[in-house]
């Protein structure tokens, strides 16, 4: 959506207003209030009408001193079948009828939530309760079981079972869904401060159905409130809006409930960082005491002078010394290699000519033997085999003879080639000798360049373990650390002090802010010309029902009312319980009939009124109040008015006979 499109309905008007205010961009404002679940809804949902057509439930009731058990008692039945309009239950002066506890069945039906005494609760076997929703027949059929509900709620039309529920808590819960939903009702967000303070987030919560349906229901338990029975969470605004179908409430809830969360956690953000940022220049100021303490330490140092300059010399020497006392000992490494592999081609030759000289020698004294016998039998060489060897065979194993050098030329050969062998030995024990004389150099050069490497390290270290300059060195390493140490502070973490992060949370509270302001705006603009004509009806009805002395009252946005009568100033909580009554009576009925005159009230036209006759109320005042009543159901044909009272001789002959449920006097309803 871009700023033109923004300009095309009363939703986008709205948006762009609130980027306006908030002076943040568009999309940014509707991510904003998506994120936090602020819809803009300017028309309520089109009303459901809620209407009970029937009421049956049976029990027993137990004798007032009877110890036999539960099932012990008195049997009793009521049926009573309804319709739109007024209906009324009365006694004829008798408190303890049964009335209120009608009432109260039939709300416990329709809310999930049971208001009975509990004794009462205990005596109940069977409930059974009709009821339309928008012409849906739906019944609520139930046993009760010491107190305890277990049963459906059903379309009577089709027969379909569309809750199921065992026990109080279930039917509460099953109801509240149930009903939330066929009604097109919507939880109300609600959020109380958190009792740790304005860090911690609010306590956020709904209320449902319960909570509306307190709208139903004016009755003594009450009358401090104006609408409904609590003014918790703001629950009086929340039915005066229904009532009267306010446009642009929930959206001014909604943005309420996300700002107040948003400004509790911007306010512990806040907090944080500027814990944070006194944290930081506390550290800051302790890290720069230290570095002018060192510093004021160091320049009180002599100073370092040619020290430093030996330091640098010694540190040059060792690395010219070690260089050298490693290059010596490659080379001492290299010149053993090559006598060692030298004495071992010495040995080689010297093993060499000494195998040609026994050979030669050894040749000469076997070839000149005459064997007389054999040296493995001893026995005697014979002439016929001396014969045997003139004639090329061997005298003892007959095997051929060669041919034999003669005597001086093998012995020749044998020495021209010891001659060259002895040659070679000593022109490679030339090269042993030579060899060794380099090795033997290495040697030296290796202990000399190692004992100069060892004497510039000892120089080094005294030098520097000198006490003088290693003092110096350590100061000088610890101003070093606490310049980076300031430094850092100074420069990188000062940008946490900008609260960077709080930048996201103070745009959502600004276009929350902005949300909840024009919305409420809206909602009041609307409300403030229909409250004019209510103010007026309440003024009117109010006389009729005995305030002679009303003069003008102001109704005001969040449901509370100023009274002015008997010339002076009131509020609601300031009056007689007597006219809270009277008051809380014909608020509600105006408010419901201009609720049906707009079209938009979203009240389900559902009401129950338990003795409107009891706070000082005379007969004509209550006959008037009837007549009123009826003079609404006549206008509003969907509306159904259910009232108890025990002042049944009084309402009888403005009540249709046919929808009033007399008890005898002295009696009980069942």
């Amino acid at each position: 959506m871009n700023e033109e499109q923004a300009e095309t309905g009363p939703v986008e008007a709205w948006l762009a207003e609130v980027a306006r205010k908030s002076r943040q961009p568009l999309a940014m404002v509707q991510r904003i209030l998506t994120q936090h679940r602020v819809r803009p809804a300017m028309a309520p949902p089109r009303p459901h009408r809620l209407l009970v057509t029937s009421v049956v439930f049976e029990g027993v009731r137990p004798a007032a001193d009877s110890t036999l058990g539960p099932d012990a008692g008195d049997p009793f039945r009521f049926s009573w079948d309804l319709g739109p309009g007024l209906w009324c239950l009365a006694s004829l002066g008798k408190n303890e009828a049964g009335k209120s506890s009608v009432l109260e069945i039939v709300l416990w039906c329709l809310r999930g939530r049971s208001g009975l005494q509990r004794d009462v609760r205990h005596w109940l076997r069977l409930v059974q309760v009709g009821f339309e929703v928008d012409g849906e027949p739906l019944l609520v059929d139930m046993t009760v079981r010491a107190g305890s509900p277990h049963g459906h709620v059903v379309s009577t039309q089709s027969g379909t079972v569309l809750v199921d529920f065992e026990g109080l808590a279930d039917f509460e819960e099953g109801m509240d869904a149930f009903m939330m939903e066929r009604l097109g009702l919507e939880p109300l967000r609600t959020a109380q401060a958190a009792p740790g303070g304005p860090d911690e987030p609010p306590i956020t919560g709904e209320l449902s159905w319960p909570s509306y349906a307190s709208a139903l229901h004016i009755s003594r338990s009450g009358l401090g409130t104006l609408l409904g029975n609590d003014t918790r969470h703001g629950l009086p605004t929340r039915l005066l809006e229904l009532f009267l179908g306010a446009p642009w409430a929930s959206t001014k809830v909604d943005a309420s409930v996300a700002l107040k969360i948003v400004k509790a956690q911007l306010s512990a953000a806040r907090n944080r960082a500027a814990g944070d940022a006194e944290a930081r220049k506390a550290q800051l100021k302790e890290l720069s005491g230290r570095l002018e303490k060192a510093r004021g330490k160091l320049a009180a140092l002599p100073e370092a002078g040619s020290a430093a300059e030996d330091v640098q010399q010694l540190y040059t020497a060792l690395a010219a010394s070690t260089e050298a006392a490693v290059t010596a000992q490659d080379a001492l490494v290299a010149a053993r290699s090559v006598h060692n592999a030298l004495e071992a081609q010495r040995f080689d030759l010297a093993a060499a000519v000494h195998s040609a000289e026994e050979a030669a020698l050894a040749r000469a004294f076997f070839h000149t033997l005459m064997p007389t016998v054999c040296p493995r039998c001893d026995t005697a060489v014979d002439k016929s085999r001396w014969e045997k060897e003139k004639e090329g065979h061997c005298s003892l194993c007959a095997s051929d003879l060669h041919e034999a050098p003669s005597s001086e030329d093998g012995e020749a050969e044998s020495d021209a080639q010891a001659n060259d062998l002895r040659q070679t030995l000593a022109d490679v024990q030339h090269t042993v000798d030579a060899a060794a004389a380099d090795l033997a150099n290495a040697q030296q050069r290796a202990a000399d360049a190692e004992s100069a490497r060892i004497v510039a390290s000892s120089r080094l270290q005294e030098v520097l373990h000198s006490p003088g300059l290693r003092e110096r060195r350590e100061i000088e390493l610890m101003v070093a650390h606490l310049e980076g140490a300031v430094a850092e502070r100074s420069g990188r973490f000062a940008d946490l002090d900008a609260a960077v992060d709080l930048v996201p949370l103070e745009q959502a509270a600004s276009v929350l802010a902005a949300a909840e302001k024009l919305a409420m705006d809206r909602r009041t603009q609307v409300l403030k010309k229909v409250l004019q004509d209510v103010e007026q009806d309440i003024v009117a009805m109010g006389r009729a029902l005995g305030l002679e002395m009303l003069r003008e009252v102001k109704l005001a946005g969040n449901a509370s009312l100023t009274v002015w009568k008997g010339g002076q100033k009131h509020n609601y909580g300031g009056v007689t319980e007597g006219e809270q009554l009277r008051l809380k009576i014909v608020t509600t009925i105006a408010l419901l009939r201009h609720g049906y005159r707009s079209g938009v009230g979203r009240h389900p036209g559902l009401l129950f009124i338990d003795s409107p006759g009891a706070e000082e109320v005379d007969a004509g005042d209550l006959q008037n109040m009837l007549r009123d009543l009826v003079t609404l159901t006549e206008m509003v044909p969907d509306l159904q008015v259910i009232v108890a009272t025990a002042r049944g001789a009084e309402v009888r002959e403005i009540v249709p006979v046919d929808n009033m449920r007399l008890a005898a006097e002295g009696q009980r309803l069942w």
